[in-house]
Protein backbone atom coordinates (compact mmCIF):
# COMPACT_ATOMS: atom_id res chain seq x y z
CA UNK A 1 0.00 0.00 0.00
CA UNK A 2 2.60 2.37 1.10
CA UNK A 3 4.41 1.47 -2.16
CA UNK A 4 1.71 2.06 -4.39
CA UNK A 5 0.89 5.10 -2.71
CA UNK A 6 4.28 6.84 -3.33
CA UNK A 7 3.74 5.95 -6.92
CA UNK A 8 0.41 8.43 -6.98
CA UNK A 9 2.03 11.21 -5.40
CA UNK A 10 4.90 10.89 -7.74
CA UNK A 11 2.74 10.73 -10.57
CA UNK A 12 0.81 13.49 -9.36
CA UNK A 13 4.03 15.95 -9.31
CA UNK A 14 5.12 15.11 -12.36
CA UNK A 15 1.96 16.32 -13.96
CA UNK A 16 2.52 19.26 -11.50
CA UNK A 17 5.48 20.10 -12.91
CA UNK A 18 4.71 19.63 -16.79
CA UNK A 19 1.89 21.85 -16.40
CA UNK A 20 4.55 24.92 -14.98
CA UNK A 21 5.09 27.82 -17.72
CA UNK A 22 8.39 27.44 -19.85
CA UNK A 23 9.70 30.34 -17.96
CA UNK A 24 13.44 31.00 -16.78
CA UNK A 25 15.60 34.40 -15.84
CA UNK A 26 18.04 35.47 -18.13
CA UNK A 27 20.44 38.39 -18.69
CA UNK A 28 21.27 39.81 -22.08
CA UNK A 29 21.94 42.83 -24.48
CA UNK A 30 19.56 44.76 -26.49
CA UNK A 31 20.78 43.99 -30.22
CA UNK A 32 17.96 46.54 -31.61
CA UNK A 33 14.93 48.28 -30.85
CA UNK A 34 12.25 50.21 -33.15
CA UNK A 35 10.87 52.92 -31.03
CA UNK A 36 8.33 53.37 -33.67
CA UNK A 37 7.01 49.77 -33.61
CA UNK A 38 7.86 48.75 -29.99
CA UNK A 39 9.70 46.28 -30.12
CA UNK A 40 13.32 44.30 -30.88
CA UNK A 41 15.78 41.93 -29.85
CA UNK A 42 17.73 40.52 -27.21
CA UNK A 43 21.28 39.13 -27.75
CA UNK A 44 24.05 37.16 -25.60
CA UNK A 45 21.66 35.19 -23.82
CA UNK A 46 23.42 31.99 -22.51
CA UNK A 47 21.87 29.56 -25.17
CA UNK A 48 22.71 32.27 -27.89
CA UNK A 49 19.66 32.86 -29.30
CA UNK A 50 17.88 36.16 -30.08
CA UNK A 51 14.83 36.74 -28.06
CA UNK A 52 11.73 39.07 -29.26
CA UNK A 53 11.31 41.78 -26.76
CA UNK A 54 8.09 44.43 -26.87
CA UNK A 55 8.00 47.56 -24.83
CA UNK A 56 4.91 46.61 -23.41
CA UNK A 57 6.92 44.02 -20.92
CA UNK A 58 9.82 46.41 -19.62
CA UNK A 59 7.80 47.85 -16.48
CA UNK A 60 7.12 51.03 -18.00
CA UNK A 61 10.46 51.92 -19.94
CA UNK A 62 12.10 51.06 -23.26
CA UNK A 63 14.33 49.45 -24.61
CA UNK A 64 18.08 51.29 -25.86
CA UNK A 65 20.96 49.60 -27.89
CA UNK A 66 23.28 48.52 -25.68
CA UNK A 67 21.23 48.80 -22.56
CA UNK A 68 21.66 45.36 -20.72
CA UNK A 69 18.62 43.72 -19.31
CA UNK A 70 17.53 40.84 -17.01
CA UNK A 71 14.18 39.27 -18.00
CA UNK A 72 12.09 35.88 -18.11
CA UNK A 73 11.30 34.23 -21.16
CA UNK A 74 8.85 32.27 -22.08
CA UNK A 75 8.02 30.62 -25.42
CA UNK A 76 5.26 31.83 -28.04
CA UNK A 77 2.62 29.52 -28.92
CA UNK A 78 2.68 30.94 -32.50
CA UNK A 79 6.17 30.95 -33.78
CA UNK A 80 7.66 28.52 -31.40
CA UNK A 81 10.67 31.15 -30.77
CA UNK A 82 11.26 33.07 -27.28
CA UNK A 83 9.60 36.35 -25.77
CA UNK A 84 10.92 38.23 -23.41
CA UNK A 85 8.79 39.48 -20.21
CA UNK A 86 9.80 41.64 -16.88
CA UNK A 87 12.24 43.07 -18.52
CA UNK A 88 14.63 45.11 -16.12
CA UNK A 89 17.71 47.32 -16.71
CA UNK A 90 15.85 49.45 -19.84
CA UNK A 91 17.14 53.00 -20.02
CA UNK A 92 14.97 54.78 -22.76
CA UNK A 93 11.60 56.29 -22.52
CA UNK A 94 8.27 54.20 -23.49
CA UNK A 95 6.34 57.72 -24.55
CA UNK A 96 9.39 58.69 -27.48
CA UNK A 97 7.00 55.76 -29.56
CA UNK A 98 5.50 56.73 -32.44
CA UNK A 99 1.99 58.08 -32.72
CA UNK A 100 -1.42 57.86 -30.46
CA UNK A 101 -1.12 54.29 -29.91
CA UNK A 102 2.64 54.42 -28.47
CA UNK A 103 2.51 50.69 -28.71
CA UNK A 104 0.96 50.72 -25.38
CA UNK A 105 -0.02 47.31 -23.52
CA UNK A 106 -3.70 46.57 -22.85
CA UNK A 107 -6.21 44.23 -21.30
CA UNK A 108 -6.74 41.68 -24.25
CA UNK A 109 -5.99 37.78 -23.98
CA UNK A 110 -4.40 37.57 -27.12
CA UNK A 111 -1.52 38.53 -29.18
CA UNK A 112 -0.04 39.18 -32.46
CA UNK A 113 1.79 41.13 -35.31
CA UNK A 114 0.33 43.11 -37.91
CA UNK A 115 0.27 41.48 -41.53
CA UNK A 116 -1.27 44.06 -43.27
CA UNK A 117 -2.77 47.34 -42.88
CA UNK A 118 -5.03 49.87 -45.73
CA UNK A 119 -4.79 53.33 -44.12
CA UNK A 120 -7.56 54.24 -46.83
CA UNK A 121 -10.02 51.82 -46.26
CA UNK A 122 -9.53 51.25 -42.42
CA UNK A 123 -8.89 47.21 -41.60
CA UNK A 124 -6.20 44.62 -42.65
CA UNK A 125 -5.16 41.64 -40.65
CA UNK A 126 -3.07 40.66 -37.62
CA UNK A 127 -1.62 37.14 -37.88
CA UNK A 128 -2.47 35.18 -34.46
CA UNK A 129 -1.89 31.37 -33.93
CA UNK A 130 -1.38 30.54 -37.08
CA UNK A 131 -4.37 32.43 -39.02
CA UNK A 132 -5.02 35.91 -40.27
CA UNK A 133 -7.67 37.77 -37.95
CA UNK A 134 -9.91 41.13 -39.53
CA UNK A 135 -8.73 44.01 -37.52
CA UNK A 136 -10.79 47.49 -38.39
CA UNK A 137 -9.67 51.10 -37.20
CA UNK A 138 -13.19 51.42 -35.11
CA UNK A 139 -11.52 48.62 -32.45
CA UNK A 140 -8.44 50.34 -32.07
CA UNK A 141 -7.81 52.33 -28.53
CA UNK A 142 -6.14 54.68 -29.88
CA UNK A 143 -3.29 55.07 -32.63
CA UNK A 144 -3.75 53.21 -35.93
CA UNK A 145 -2.29 49.85 -37.04
CA UNK A 146 1.03 49.72 -38.72
CA UNK A 147 2.93 46.75 -40.32
CA UNK A 148 4.41 44.88 -37.50
CA UNK A 149 3.02 46.45 -35.05
CA UNK A 150 2.77 44.17 -31.90
CA UNK A 151 -0.54 44.36 -30.46
CA UNK A 152 -3.36 43.53 -27.70
CA UNK A 153 -6.50 42.12 -28.22
CA UNK A 154 -9.75 39.94 -27.91
CA UNK A 155 -10.95 37.53 -30.76
CA UNK A 156 -15.18 37.50 -31.56
CA UNK A 157 -17.27 36.08 -34.04
CA UNK A 158 -17.34 38.33 -37.40
CA UNK A 159 -20.92 40.20 -37.59
CA UNK A 160 -21.52 38.37 -40.73
CA UNK A 161 -21.92 34.81 -38.75
CA UNK A 162 -19.73 33.36 -41.31
CA UNK A 163 -17.28 31.48 -39.02
CA UNK A 164 -14.52 34.40 -39.63
CA UNK A 165 -12.81 36.29 -37.01
CA UNK A 166 -11.94 39.73 -35.84
CA UNK A 167 -10.03 41.56 -33.52
CA UNK A 168 -12.00 43.74 -30.88
CA UNK A 169 -10.37 45.94 -27.57
CA UNK A 170 -6.82 46.41 -29.89
CA UNK A 171 -4.29 48.03 -28.26
CA UNK A 172 -0.42 48.67 -29.23
CA UNK A 173 -0.91 50.44 -32.67
CA UNK A 174 1.61 52.87 -33.05
CA UNK A 175 0.50 54.93 -36.15
CA UNK A 176 -1.03 58.38 -35.50
CA UNK A 177 -5.16 58.36 -35.07
CA UNK A 178 -6.17 59.60 -38.34
CA UNK A 179 -10.43 60.88 -38.03
CA UNK A 180 -12.48 60.24 -40.66
CA UNK A 181 -10.43 56.71 -42.13
CA UNK A 182 -12.04 54.10 -42.62
CA UNK A 183 -15.40 55.56 -42.63
CA UNK A 184 -15.96 53.98 -46.34
CA UNK A 185 -16.70 51.00 -48.13
CA UNK A 186 -18.06 48.63 -45.43
CA UNK A 187 -19.05 51.35 -42.79
CA UNK A 188 -22.48 51.28 -42.96
CA UNK A 189 -24.52 48.42 -41.99
CA UNK A 190 -21.67 46.75 -40.68
CA UNK A 191 -18.42 45.08 -42.29
CA UNK A 192 -20.60 43.23 -45.29
CA UNK A 193 -18.42 44.87 -48.05
CA UNK A 194 -15.08 43.87 -46.55
CA UNK A 195 -15.84 39.92 -46.18
CA UNK A 196 -16.91 39.58 -50.18
CA UNK A 197 -18.22 40.85 -53.40
CA UNK A 198 -14.56 43.21 -54.25
CA UNK A 199 -11.41 42.22 -55.51
CA UNK A 200 -8.86 41.74 -52.96
CA UNK A 201 -11.86 41.80 -49.73
CA UNK A 202 -11.56 39.14 -47.25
Amino acid sequence: VRSAHSSIEQCACRRHSQSQPLTMSATGTIKNYNPFKGFGFITGTADGQDVFVHVSACNGMAPNQGDVVTFDVSMNDKTGKPNASNVQGCTGSAEAAKGGGKGAAGTGTCQGIVKSYSGEKGWGFVEYNGQDIFLHIKNCNGGTPQSGDWLTFDVADAVQGNGKLMAVNISGCTGWSEKGKGKGKGDKGGYGAMWGGGKGDW
